[in-house]
């Protein structure tokens, strides 16, 4: 159960680099924030980076959408965060051992009565 739960990990929206959106070929990612040059935000799933375009679903009904990269000011990806993972799982690591002692401590409280 553990493992699942490190397994999901952590992560944090990082922009691609400036020259990410200049490449002619396509690039997928699965998440992507696109930030316009009017500061509009859209959060797309399974986003594809073409030439001239991104393209990605969204909103509450994942309805398919299109930018036009030249709107574009920003792309950011979700990746995942070595550091908050890391101390989620040391978190999650020294909970079981203090509720493991705390379960041993009463035990042997109940034993000897």
């Amino acid at each position: 159960m553990l493992l699942v739960l490190l397994a999901t990990g952590c992560s944090v929206w990082r922009p691609l680099p400036g020259a990410g959106l200049a490449y002619p070929a396509s690039q997928s990612l699965h998440q992507a924030r696109v930030v316009l040059h009017d500061g509009t935000e859209l959060h797309l799933e399974d986003a594809i980076i073409t030439r001239d375009s991104i393209i990605g679903f969204g909103g509450e009904g994942r309805a398919r959408f299109a930018v036009a990269r030249e709107g574009v000011a920003r792309v950011d990806a979700r990746q995942p965060d070595a550091t908050k993972t890391f101390v989620a799982g040391g978190f999650t690591a020294l909970s079981l051992v203090a509720l493991f002692i705390a379960a041993a401590v009463a035990a042997m409280s109940t034993e000897g009565t």
